[in-house]
This record gives C-alpha cells, sequence and structure tokens, in this order.
C-alpha cells in the first residue's frame, strides 16, 4: 500500500511538473482574434516599436491590425486614454474599430550618456499590457530593457529601443521567459589590424553586433591590433561572411578553430 501512494504522488508530481512546463512558454495573447497596437514615447522609437510588434504577430500567425487603421486609431482622442490604461477608453475604440485585444507599451529611452571613447550608451526599458476589448481584462504585462552604444546619441537610443522591442516581442510571442537573455553562441576571437583608435575599435564591436553576434567586446588595443570577442550561433565561416557584408573595409586573413585574423583597409 505505502508503495502505491509513493507511486500515486510521483504520478502526481510528473503530471503538475509537465503542465508547468507547457505554460511557462505558451503565448500569453489568444490567436484567432485581431490585435491592435499602440505604443507611446519618442516618435522614432515608438514607431521602431510598433513595427517590431506587429511584425512579430504577423509572422507568428496572429491578426492585427493593418497602419492605416492604426493610424486612424491613434488620432482619436481615445488613444492616449487608452495608453494609460483607461478601461472605458479601451472598450471604446474596440467598439469603434473592431478589434478584440489592445496591445499597447510605453518606451522610455533616457538621454544617452557619452563614455570615454567618444561613444554613446543609451537605455530603453519597454513596458507593455495586453487587455480584451470587450471587458478590459488584462491578459499580459511585461517589460524588457537593453543597453547599447552608438556614435550619435540618437544611434545609440534608436538601437536601444529596437532591441528591447525585440526582447518583448519574443515574450509576447512565448519564444522566451522575461528577462531570459539571448541563446549564447560559440565564442570567437577576432584579431583585426590596424586600427588606429578606441573609436575605430569600437565600431568593430558594433559591426560585430550588427553581424549577428549575441554578444561582443573590446578586450585590448595593442600596436595597431584590436582583440576582440563574440558569441555568435554559427561557424566561424558564417561570422567571418556575416561580418564581411557588414564592413566592406575588413578582409578575411586566416581562420583556426574560433580563432578569426581580418586585415582592415
Amino acid at each position: 500500500m505505502k508503495r502505491v501512494s509513493l507511486l500515486f504522488a510521483a504520478a502526481i508530481f510528473f503530471a503538475i511538473f509537465s503542465v508547468s512546463l507547457g505554460e511557462a512558454g505558451s503565448p500569453p495573447l489568444p490567436k484567432g482574434k485581431t490585435i491592435a497596437v499602440l505604443v507611446k514615447g519618442t516618435q522614432s522609437h515608438a514607431a521602431a516599436a510598433r513595427s517590431i510588434l506587429l511584425k512579430g504577430l504577423i509572422d507568428g500567425g496572429y491578426r492585427a491590425v493593418d497602419e492605416k487603421q492604426l493610424e486612424r486609431i491613434r488620432r482619436s482622442k481615445a488613444a492616449a486614454l487608452a495608453l494609460e490604461g483607461n478601461v472605458e477608453a479601451i472598450l471604446k475604440l474596440g467598439r469603434t474599430y473592431g478589434f478584440s485585444v489592445l496591445l499597447s507599451g510605453n518606451m522610455a529611452v533616457p538621454k544617452p550618456v557619452r563614455n570615454e571613447f567618444s561613444l554613446y550608451t543609451a537605455t530603453a526599458t519597454f513596458s507593455a499590457s495586453a487587455c480584451y476589448s470587450s471587458s478590459g481584462k488584462q491578459i499580459f504585462a511585461g517589460t524588457e530593457s537593453a543597453k547599447e552604444i552608438g556614435y550619435t546619441p540618437e544611434e545609440a537610443g534608436q538601437k536601444a529601443a529596437e532591441t528591447a522591442a525585440r526582447a518583448l516581442a519574443e515574450v509576447i510571442l512565448g519564444k522566451r521567459t522575461p528577462g531570459q537573455p539571448e541563446a549564447a553562441g560559440t565564442r570567437y576571437t577576432l584579431f583585426i589590424s590596424p586600427v588606429r583608435s578606441f573609436a575605430e575599435a569600437h565600431g568593430i564591436v558594433e559591426s560585430c553586433r550588427t553581424a549577428g553576434a549575441s554578444s561582443a567586446s573590446l578586450v585590448r588595443l595593442s600596436a595597431g591590433r584590436a582583440e576582440v570577442e563574440a558569441e555568435f550561433q554559427g561557424s566561424a565561416t558564417q561570422l567571418v561572411s556575416s561580418l564581411l557584408r557588414a564592413r566592406r573595409d575588413l578582409a578575411e586573413e586566416s581562420v583556426e578553430g574560433n580563432t578569426i585574423r581580418l586585415g582592415k583597409q
């Protein structure tokens, strides 16, 4: 009898555990419902975040209100109130424009900070919530942050806003849990020469990220040679190919295991 009880308890545990695992990665938004996306923030940041969310929803098989209809919604007086969480405004918008779910967000990007290399660092925080337009009931709420570097305050801020929006879009689509970093790739060491300044070196670091590296950092700059470490989900050859497409002034010299040597014109 004791053995049966233990087996029964174990079965219950694994059943509950399996359900929990299944729910952890499940998308929070219902499919088959039309979703409207509104984002508050600086015009360029808000537009980029809205575009990223819309593309993610459509690629994920959701029905989303198109840009023309969204423009009409944004111009309505109720839109500003809805972005502040006013339930009556949300209900009114849903009745008027015929969508079922409102996904509203707020993109905050404080003034970027200039660092010792004359580059700018920006941090973006993107918060969003979703609720039914028929009842105002909230079905999702989340926040993601991102930090990026750029040659100008505008570039750094825009890159940070877009990175934060992509992170939250992945959470909304159930591709990862809130706050979870992107999956790490293989670590590669790149040697690039000649590199004459820290600004040039950090430009190469940014190009590694543009080429698809999940992370990249400058290890050292000495005697005209920059050493950069980058994590990339692919082979060394794929990283080089992607990097050379992003930077026409670089040329491959050698690839040996996880070590890459590049020449700079």
